[in-house]
């Protein structure tokens, strides 16, 4: 049977030392097995990952979460290039590719297949002016990569193909006095028709003003003449949005989310989220996110969740209910599109549990216009075992 690689951030990266406390990971399919591909000192708390088409994988280092006094880390956060240039399966050279982020917390490459609002393919495009709106690709070659802080949205490229960031553009960015490490923006998705979906979380209730490339006073007006405004916002709870790759076109998606963090878009096009929870109303969720909808959390009725016009799984009309609930702390999820593993996997969403310690396979039985789901344990690991990110490896 072929082999197919879900790559894992949290596991991978697990230092050898926590695995000798705790039983390793294990996978409860004997077809699939689980493997180490880096570990500490080569990557340090990693918060976010993604693979290209050449099978190189991104992570996110973050020194500056609650960094800890007397921490003797890189003094910023740091986008890694983890190869492995023997072919052994695990990791033999790291490098920079970019660096001086604060509070970064998820990685995307640009996928190949990716349309901008002209229907040109990422690879299909030629030289344009860069200094033009509708492209910031330079040239078909060149690598391109989103990340998001918690408070902005970077597209970062390697034009010369040294393996370095040598571009790097503000797509749309916060101004708010909230300023919490994980509860900004995070949380990339892409579709077929060419959008990009990130999520906000609840931002403490703080306000906000969210901006993109083209909200600035030397573009031009809209066709009524007018500026283009910010999005703006206060206590409302967390938020999905939507933009081209190029950083135009902002529009706000979905809402009522506690934080989003991680979302991904099926092979039918369809957005699923990961929410966490107020802590007091639990569980936390899986979502599939339309637009315009609204999950029932608001901030101005409370942090904890508990008020009874707060909604939490569709009680409240007007709201939309969760798929499922998920394990504590979710922070990376994967459709499952691919062929190499077992049929049986085929549309499957794998959801990574930070604080169960383990990988959730969900199966979707539809429900009205919507789904339902149940998790069910795919990976299991002991107290050290910490899955943050996940991502499909070309292989």
């Amino acid at each position: 049977m072929p082999t197919s690689r879900i790559v894992l951030l949290g596991i991978c990266f697990l230092p050898t030392i926590l695995f000798a406390q705790d039983e390793p990971p294990k996978s409860l399919d004997p077809e699939i097995t689980i493997e180490l591909f880096a570990e500490s000192p080569q990557i340090k708390t990693p918060t976010g990952i993604d693979v290209d088409s050449r099978g190189r994988v991104f992570a996110i280092e973050s020194n500056t979460h609650f960094r800890p006094d007397g921490y003797d880390g890189h003094p910023t956060d740091r986008l890694l290039l983890l190869t492995d240039t023997d072919d052994d399966g695990q990791c033999d050279n790291v490098q920079v590719f970019a660096d001086g982020f604060t509070h970064a917390m998820s990685v995307a490459v640009r996928p190949e297949w990716l349309r901008d609002e002209r229907g040109v393919r990422s690879d299909e495009r030629k030289d344009e002016n860069r200094n033009s709106l509708s492209s910031l690709v330079s040239t078909p070659s060149s690598l391109q990569l989103f990340l998001a802080t918690r408070r902005a949205v970077w597209l970062l490229e390697d034009t010369d193909g040294d393996n370095v960031c040598d571009q790097r553009t503000k797509l749309a960015w916060l101004e708010t006095p909230g300023d919490y490490p994980h509860n900004g923006l995070a949380g990339f998705a892409f579709d077929a028709l060419g959008w990009m979906y990130f999520g906000f979380g609840e931002n403490l209730g703080a306000e906000y003003k969210l901006y993109s490339r083209e909200m600035t006073s030397v573009q031009p007006p809209t066709s009524a003449g007018e500026p283009l405004q910010p999005l703006t916002g206060k206590a409302e709870g967390g938020n999905i949005y939507r933009m081209r790759p190029d950083g135009t076109q902002l529009s706000h998606w979905a809402t009522g989310f506690w934080n989003p963090h991680a979302s991904c878009v099926d092979a039918f096009g369809r957005l699923f989220t990961v929410d966490n929870d107020p802590d007091s109303r639990p569980p936390c969720r899986l979502l599939h996110v339309i637009e315009g909808g609204d999950y029932g959390y608001r901030f101005r009725n409370g942090r904890k969740g508990l008020h009874p016009f707060t909604s939490w799984n569709g009680e409240v009309p007007g709201t939309l209910p969760m798929v499922a609930g998920t394990g504590e702390a979710p922070s990376g999820i994967l459709a499952y599109e691919h062929d190499a593993f077992p049929e049986k996997y085929l549309g499957n969403l794998f959801v990574t549990s930070w604080g169960d310690h383990r990988i959730d396979r969900f199966v979707l039985k539809e429900k009205g216009a919507s789904f339902e789901s149940i998790a069910e344990p795919f990976i299991t690991g002991g107290e050290n075992f910490r899955p943050v990110g996940i991502a499909l490896a070309p292989d």
